[in-house]
Parts: structure tokens; C-alpha cells; sequence
């Protein structure tokens, strides 16, 4: 592991291309399996911080897991080649290709957030006249939203006024409520549909 991560940070020792950088240093820490379980997720965690330590992303955005869960098998089978037959080459084109896809379709899930994002937030202001940029940023922080949240955005403490500001985002279709034993969260069904696809 020491190796490894000297491999990763030492840029004048090993001056090797980031990607490739990551590349090898995956194969290495998964041939390394660390702990009993969850090696995969934590080595593509790590392929995330990488990539943002090497300033090549901003924040960590590239779900690789997709891609390799939906190639599992040449995952490990490029995996085994480079343990069994030395077989680098294969291995850093499929993590290459990988990588590729994955911020190819994550550039057009951004894309398409921001698209929904803006035709949100004309419709919101157009439909609600307190609803405004900030309020649309935060629905679109994530893919559901409690009412504490918007209150603290809002700076309003009356559960009634709360619940009101609530049901006019549903009648205006921005969110929709969903029941999780007695406690009330809002989802945002178009942030949804995007991540879903």
C-alpha cells in the first residue's frame, strides 16, 4: 500500500500520465484486495480522488461502477490477464474506454440537469412569485428534499406557512410527496427521470 500510494502522489519519481496513472494504480490496489469485502468500491472511490488530486476532475462525478458492473466480465477478465499473463495493454484500454463512456455520459446527465434546471426555474417563477434561483438550486441538490430544508432556505419557522409553501410546489408538479411512515419528503420526479436514464 505504501508503494501504491507513492506511485499516486509522487508526480517527479513516477511521471507517468494520469490516466495510466490510474489505471495501473486500480489493477495494483485490487490485486492488493486490502479488506475482506468492498475492495471494488473503494478502489473506484479512489480512482475518484485521483483523478481529482491530478486536477483532471473538479468534484467527483465519474461513476465508473456503472460501466464496469455493466461489463463485469471483461472487467475481470482484463483484470486476470494483467495477475495471470501480464497482459497490460487490455487492461488500461478497457479502464480507458471506461473512463471515456462514463464522462461522456456523465456530460450529457450535467447537460440535461441544467437544461431541466432552467425550464424549472422559468416555470417556477412563472407559476409560483416567491419561487426564485435559489430555491431552484436547491431542489435540484439532490433528488429529494425534506420540508426543514426549504423552511431554513426560506427563513420561516411556521410549520402551517411550511406546509403551504409544500403544496403549492406539488399543485405546480415541481415536487411530489412521498410517505415514509409518519415523516413527509418531497421528490423531485424530473431530477429523477434524468438520473434513472
Amino acid at each position: 500500500m505504501e508503494n501504491l500510494i507513492e506511485y499516486l502522489i509522487d508526480d517527479e519519481k513516477y511521471p507517468t500520465d494520469p490516466l495510466l496513472k490510474m489505471c495501473i494504480a486500480h489493477y495494483q490496489f485490487e490485486a492488493i484486495h486490502p479488506f475482506q469485502d468492498g475492495n471494488g468500491r473503494t478502489g473506484r472511490i479512489l480512482n475518484l480522488l485521483y483523478l481529482i488530486h491530478a486536477k483532471l476532475l473538479s468534484h467527483p462525478t465519474l461513476y465508473l461502477s456503472k460501466y464496469i458492473i455493466i461489463h463485469k466480465e471483461d472487467y475481470y477478465h482484463n483484470l486476470a490477464g494483467v495477475t495471470q499473463q501480464r497482459s497490460w495493454k487490455s487492461w488500461i484500454l478497457y479502464m480507458l474506454d471506461a473512463t471515456e463512456k462514463t464522462a461522456i455520459l456523465t456530460n450529457s446527465l450535467i447537460n440535461e440537469i441544467i437544461n431541466q434546471m432552467e425550464a424549472t426555474l422559468a416555470y417556477g417563477k412563472e407559476h409560483l412569485p416567491w419561487y426564485n434561483k435559489e430555491m431552484n438550486e436547491l431542489i435540484f441538490s439532490q433528488p429529494y428534499i425534506k420540508p426543514a430544508v426549504i423552511a431554513q432556505l426560506l427563513e420561516k419557522s411556521s410549520r402551517t406557512t411550511i406546509t403551504k409553501y409544500m403544496s403549492e410546489l406539488v399543485e405546480a408538479g415541481i415536487l411530489s410527496p412521498q410517505k415514509d411512515g409518519v415523516e413527509v419528503y418531497y421528490l423531485n420526479d424530473d431530477l429523477l427521470r434524468i438520473l434513472a436514464g
